[in-house]
């Protein structure tokens, strides 16, 4: 999965890391300067390295403001859609994490602490915490250390203010690195060590980012299928199709057969122009609304299934009241792209 809507601009200017769990974005503007209509289809954390002042003009046409000195953060639900411009007299700087670890929340036990209890805690301060993250502080003098612990969880590091800093491992292993500004850092889970700020002169200041994970390394991330999936489709964004009308919300899909399950929504009086056949068996189960096929005069209303068999020419169709509907392919959709369609993908 891509995560990312392709009708709008990307949600940052540079990927500075990703992997399976998180995507990390570097954001600069300079005062004045604003990056375009974005989509959030990932939940995600924000923390200014500098700034001051943003605005928020959104895609429904409402404009906020967000306060975002250095150190500052914003935790966001996915969903939203908005330009972001600098309205401030200094220059602004962040990390944006995306959490591809959503799609695994509602097998997260609500329980678990992920805490050992052996050890200090990983950071000094929690600053925010839900079912998918743990946002924590670490502020240390030149000199200063963190006592020993341990890392249960997978987590990125993001460094407001720093220099060079000592990884003490309980091995008797030491690493060092440097953590100024803006630096980025990911760790798996498992680590046990102490750390030091070992800058004369700098003080040491960031976010460190716990990912809940249900269980690490997830195993169906590594070749296996999950048992289970749940797909909250109230959460869900709809996809418009390049059919003025016609949107769809992809739950399933098998790109060696092509066969597919979607959730299709057609605003009323919208439908498929012309007459048409597919290139496996269609099947459709009306949730609500009114859709017609208009040659045939087959009505689809909530409650009703409809089975269209393979190379059967059928429609046009017309949605007599807004109407969404489960569609249901064992195959490829159509043997050519029909013309009502202007994207390839649309099709599929």
């Amino acid at each position: 999965m891509e995560f990312h809507d392709s009708q709008y601009a990307p949600v940052g200017q540079k990927v500075l890391f990703e992997n399976e769990l998180v995507r990390v974005w570097d954001m600069l503007l300079y005062p004045g300067e604003e990056h375009p209509m974005h989509h959030h289809v990932l939940p995600y954390l924000v923390v200014a390295i500098e700034g001051d002042r943003n605005q928020m003009e959104w895609a429904d046409g409402r404009v906020t403001f967000t306060e975002e000195p250095a150190g500052s953060f914003a935790y966001y639900e996915a969903g939203g859609i908005y330009k972001l411009k600098n309205v401030s007299q200094k220059r602004y700087w962040s990390r944006i994490v995306e959490f591809k670890t959503a799609r695994y929340r509602h097998l997260l036990n609500p329980e678990e602490s992920y805490y050992d209890e052996h050890y200090a805690h990983v950071a000094q301060k929690v600053l925010f915490e839900n079912d998918l993250i743990r946002l924590w502080e670490i502020s240390l003098q030149p000199g200063e250390g963190h006592p020993t612990h341990h890392h249960l969880l997978p987590y990125v590091i993001l460094s407001v203010e720093g220099g060079h800093n000592q990884m003490k491992w309980i091995d008797g292993q030491i690493t060092r690195s440097y953590e100024g500004p803006g630096f980025v850092l990911y760790r798996e889970p498992g680590g046990i060590h102490r750390l030091y700020n070992m800058d004369e002169t700098k003080h040491y200041w960031n976010r460190l980012v716990e990912l809940k994970v249900p269980s690490y390394p997830l195993p169906y991330l590594e070749g296996e299928d999950p048992a289970e999936v749940l797909i909250n489709t109230a959460e869900s964004e709809w996809r418009a199709k390049s059919l003025p009308g016609l949107s769809e919300i992809r739950l399933w899909s098998n790109e060696e057969t092509g066969a597919s399950i979607s959730l299709v929504k057609f605003v009323k009086g919208s439908g498929i122009p012309g007459e048409h056949r597919h290139a496996s068996n269609q099947f459709m189960y009306c949730l609500s609304g009114e859709y017609e096929y208009t040659k045939s005069h087959i009505v689809l209303k909530p409650g009703h299934f409809y089975w269209n068999p393979k190379g059967h020419v059928h429609g046009p169709t017309v949605a007599r009241e807004d109407s969404i509907l489960v569609e249901i392919y064992d195959g490829p959709h159509y043997p050519e792209k029909p013309a009502w369609y202007t994207e390839e993908k649309d099709a599929h």
